[in-house]
């Protein structure tokens, strides 16, 4: 048998826009979500209609919380998710989400931002989850407890270990985004405002 199998381009040109934004993963994956967050069905809408709308790609970067602890796991805040172990598991997805992003550029793609989630411990950018009272107890049985927790801006662990992954690579100029998990966590509008300004003006 002698012939081809299928068509045998002559040149490299596809349809691909050349465009990616990094997503949190619960943008393109509610389930992900700790019981009682989860917005939307399956997807945030808003988000996936403004990349498709715009002819962005869309990467998604691993949950560090699911991966971690897994989908049945308590809501917690940033203090609670600052440990080493934690972090350096934070730290070996951001290595792994830093190298897409510099292969994607090294090839001609642009990766037009990391959009993230504020108010999450792990994921937030300028907001996160933390202990309403700095002096209060964390740990022992759930069912003894009565923690309170507020929105802290700072950063989540994730965010603040991919920030200087960046750094350290030189990619600190890719910008960050957030969009918020709650309402009370900041303006969802415009912080979608925001996310489209960045896949517009490409």
């Amino acid at each position: 048998m002698t012939q081809a199998i299928g068509l045998i381009k002559d040149s490299v040109s596809d349809a691909r826009s050349g465009k990616l934004v990094f997503l949190s993963h619960c943008m393109l994956n509610q389930n992900a979500c700790v019981r009682g967050l989860a917005s939307q069905p399956a997807v945030i809408r808003e988000v996936v209609d403004l990349a498709l709308q715009h002819q962005v790609g869309m990467f998604q970067m691993p949950c560090p919380e699911v991966s971690y602890l897994g989908s049945m796991r308590w809501g917690m805040v940033k203090k609670m998710y600052g440990s080493p172990m934690f972090r350096r598991h934070c730290r070996a997805i951001a290595s792994q989400v830093c190298d897409q992003v510099q292969t994607y550029r090294d090839n001609g793609h642009r990766v037009l931002a990391i959009a993230l989630r504020d108010g999450s411990p792990t994921c937030g950018l300028g907001c996160s989850a933390v202990e309403a009272d700095p002096g209060q107890q964390w740990g022992g049985m759930v069912w003894h407890a009565s923690p309170l927790q507020r929105f802290g801006s700072t950063p989540g662990v994730y965010t603040e270990e991919l920030q200087a992954e960046l750094a350290s690579r030189g990619l600190d100029d890719l910008r960050l985004l957030a969009v918020p998990e709650v309402p009370e966590a900041g303006s969802i509008p415009a912080a979608l405002a925001l996310l489209e300004s960045a896949l517009r003006d490409a």
